[in-house]
């Protein structure tokens, strides 16, 4: 019984071949197995670049080129290529060697055949990148420990730090406040008291710091998140490396004396051994018109005094 021996070979074909080269380790044989027609769009591959004629030297000579370059993909020795191709009628043995019986549409060549695999491999390199950035980046997040935003909750506590500033702006004081939580619930709130206390530490920050300590009696204060309306100073920020919350969210950037981002990342200097999560931001609009409102109003009030130009606490 004969069968049909199918010797055209197209462009259709060529891509064929390009996407199959993506089952790297595969044999003709393995390929041959998932459809018949797999035997066919290989061998042809190859005999693109043999010519029409050639002795067994020559034949041998061009598989191994093949199986080195464009069918590196394959796991597959040369004898089994030639093997292969006779199987499939586009080779045939004669009195002087080899005939290539492939019949190549117009187009259709070897040089054709390896600029489709160069952009195949583009593309799958391209994909396999993607891929491992992904996965990277999702084994970052997996293993960082950063915390998972909660943004209503963390409207809510700064809601609660920008009334601790109100306050403090009604007693004179620069409106700055802070509120320190854990487990869901506030433990420690304060707004700026240096004027009222007489203590240029007494910034809201380091205030819900100290009370934090005491309600938690310890001095550090893992798995707390600290809210604070404006970006900490870096007296501030130096006393967040020492008492140790897990996260800092803020309101507005200090670009003249903030000491998370906003003039200098104190968090980011060498020897620094606590990271706090940041989350910058938060309510920012509503922390930036209370200070402007406050300075504007003192300014108003003592046109002759400059005392407190700015974002100073």
């Amino acid at each position: 019984m004969y069968s049909l021996i199918v010797r055209d070979y197209s462009i259709a074909d060529i891509e064929a071949f390009s996407a199959l080269s993506i089952r790297r380790g595969s044999t003709i044989a393995s390929l041959a197995k998932a459809s018949s027609d797999n035997l066919r769009i290989v061998t042809g591959a190859w005999l693109l670049f043999l010519p029409k004629a050639a002795d067994e030297a020559a034949v041998r000579a061009s598989a191994e080129r093949f199986l080195a370059g464009p069918g590196a993909w394959m796991n597959e020795t040369p004898e089994g290529l030639v093997a292969a191709a006779l199987e499939s009628g586009l080779l045939e043995k004669t009195f002087e060697g080899f005939a290539n019986g492939l019949a190549p549409r117009p187009n259709v060549t070897a040089a054709r055949l390896t600029d489709e695999l160069e952009t195949a491999a583009a593309i799958l390199a391209a994909r396999r990148a993607r891929t491992r950035e992904a996965l990277q980046a999702k084994n970052r997040a997996v293993n960082s420990g950063e915390p998972p935003v909660d943004d209503e909750a963390d409207r809510r506590f700064m809601t609660e730090a920008l009334a601790e500033a109100r306050a403090a702006a009604q007693a004179g004081e620069v409106p700055v406040g802070a509120v320190l939580v854990a487990d869901g619930r506030i433990i420690a709130c304060a707004g700026n008291r240096t004027l009222r206390n007489g203590d240029p530490t007494a910034h809201a920050e380091m205030l819900v710091l100290r009370e934090g300590a005491r309600v938690m009696k310890n001095h550090r204060l893992a798995e707390t998140t600290l809210y604070v309306t404006l970006e900490p100073c870096p007296m501030c920020a130096g006393a967040i490396v020492q008492a140790r919350p897990g996260r800092i969210v803020f309101g507005a950037t200090d670009e003249r004396m903030g000491a998370v981002g906003g003039a200098l990342s104190l968090f980011e200097l060498p020897g620094v051994n606590h990271r706090p999560w940041v989350r910058r931001g938060v309510m920012a609009q509503e922390a930036k018109t209370l200070l402007a409102d406050f300075f504007a109003a003192r300014r108003g009030a003592k046109e002759n005094e400059r005392e407190g130009e700015g974002e100073v606490r």
